[in-house]
This record gives C-alpha cells, structure tokens and sequence, in this order.
C-alpha cells in the first residue's frame, strides 16, 4: 500500500484532491449546525474535489513524462 501511495500520478491525485478541499474549507468553518450542512451545495463541491483529483493526477503525469 505504501509503494502506491508514493507513485507520483497517486501523490499529484491526492494533492489535487486537498487542494480542492481547501477551497471549501473556510466555508465549512462557517457552518453553525447540521441545516448549514445539509444546505449546502455538495454537488459543485464533489465536482470540484474531482476536478481536483484528476488535475493533480494529469499535472503528475505530464511532470512525469518530461522529467
């Protein structure tokens, strides 16, 4: 399990994925009760988690073809 969490194509995923829940992250913060959760537009946030997700992969990918 370790040796495919090092792979680069894995890590730039992952990477990506964090770095598109940032982006929500201070949003969350202001969620006051479970409504706020449940209110909230978990379609474009799950969208943008995958957009995020393949991103990173793609960005591992073509670093790791040029290097």
């Amino acid at each position: 399990m370790q040796d495919f969490l090092k792979h680069p194509v894995v890590a730039g995923a992952v990477s990506g994925l964090v770095g598109a829940m940032l982006v929500d992250y201070s949003e969350f913060r202001k969620w006051k009760n479970l409504d706020d959760a449940v209110a909230y537009d978990w379609a474009t946030a799950s969208w943008r988690w995958f957009q995020g997700l393949v991103g990173g992969a793609l960005a591992a990918l073509g670093y790791g073809a040029v290097v």
